[in-house]
């Protein structure tokens, strides 16, 4: 029997995934047209702002692994590694390695019959989580996923963490934020990527773990959240598109080169420490004026995210090339919208019977 508390499922958040994955998908699945005017590039410049639901994903699962792993410490007095590696397993390799079957083998296979060419990139890239180093031009549907490859290397670091450094997490987080600034403005200066880089994302994790710290030990920021007002809670609210405004000009409007790369960085970093606030204060803000623990459609999204995550891309690709085959259909908003059905049909038959089956395995091993 599953005796973990109900406490420790938080809709709220299930919310928030699921529009950070719509943000996602409407960014892969349409690209609307933009004019060049100063209110063109503004909405150019939100649109492309979409791509940064990505790091909310980061700041999610740093946020309740380290919630998840301080309770079990304190309650069993020791954080198991095994036991939290194989919790994982559980939760991503089923489904993953399921579509490496489907994008490896299957799709060449079935493309070889059709006489359709597939790019694809070496498979060692993919099944040992290291695409986020691969660099080369290859098919859509397994482009996104170098963001499992970053998490699972989070992964098997933040676990070592867990079990052996609780005591020291002020030094292990700043740490990783310096290692994680540094490295950013080192690689911009240098002119080397670091988009897909882990090391560019420790700010995203070190962010999540310190909003569970800070959840757990009931700080002062928790403490604003819970007695704060409404009106303080519509301000909340409207710091985010004030700042994405004063960003906006700040990138495009005065800054320039390497210079402009920096202000996207820190345009980055805020969204990372808004996001971090925000799941603190879904959690212990009664008064919210975001209820997104209340909508269905978005607490079911988030639900099912990781399926609809890893198929959208498969939806899309397949998708994409049956619209071109078809004079009569043209990218269009209500193509996605299509498009957005069948990857929830997708991705709810999968969660149905092929990751619950390994979801309840990993519930049995939840030491807290």
């Amino acid at each position: 029997m599953n005796n973990r508390p109900a406490t420790y499922y938080y809709p709220q958040l299930d919310g928030l995934r699921g529009i950070a994955f719509l943000c996602v998908f409407f960014l892969h699945a349409y690209h609307p047209g933009f004019s060049d005017n100063l209110l063109g590039r503004y909405f150019q410049f939100l649109y492309s702002s979409l791509a940064l639901s990505i790091d909310t994903f980061f700041v999610y699962s740093s946020f309740l692994l380290t919630l998840l792993g301080i309770r079990e410490y304190e309650k069993n007095g020791d954080f198991s590694f095994v036991n939290f590696f194989l919790r994982r397993t559980f939760r991503i390799w089923p489904l993953y390695y399921f579509l490496m079957l489907l994008c490896f083998v299957i799709v060449p296979f079935v493309a070889k019959q059709a006489g359709v060419d597939v790019s694809l990139p070496p498979a060692t890239y993919y099944l040992f989580f290291v695409s986020n180093y691969y660099s080369g031009s290859h098919v859509f549907m397994l482009q996104f996923l170098w963001t499992l490859s970053v998490e699972e290397q989070f992964y098997l670091v933040w676990g070592i963490v867990l079990m052996k450094f609780q005591n020291y997490f002020k030094i292990v987080i700043t740490l990783f934020i310096l290692t994680s600034i540094g490295f950013t403005v080192y690689s911009t200066f240098s002119h080397l990527p670091n988009f897909n880089n882990t090391l560019s994302y420790l700010f995203d994790f070190s962010a999540g773990a310190l909003a569970a710290i800070a959840l757990h030990r009931k700080n002062k920021i928790v403490t604003f959240f819970q007695k704060i007002s409404k009106v303080q809670s519509y301000i909340f609210i409207i710091i985010i598109p004030v700042v994405i405004s004063f960003s906006f000009f700040m990138i495009i409007g005065t800054a320039r080169g390497v210079y402009q790369l920096l202000f996207q960085d820190v345009y980055r970093y805020f969204f990372v420490v808004y996001i971090t606030l925000l799941i603190i204060e879904q959690l212990v803000n009664e008064k919210t004026i975001l209820k997104l623990g209340k909508s269905r459609i978005l607490v079911y999204t988030g639900k099912i995210c990781y399926g609809m995550y890893c198929f959208h891309g498969v939806v899309l690709t397949f998708g994409f090339y049956i619209l071109k085959k078809l004079p009569s259909m043209k990218y269009s908003l209500l193509n996605a919208f299509l498009l957005l059905a069948t990857t929830y049909l997708v991705a709810s038959i999968s969660y149905q019977y092929l990751e619950k089956p390994f979801l309840k395995l990993k519930d049995k091993l939840r030491r807290v």
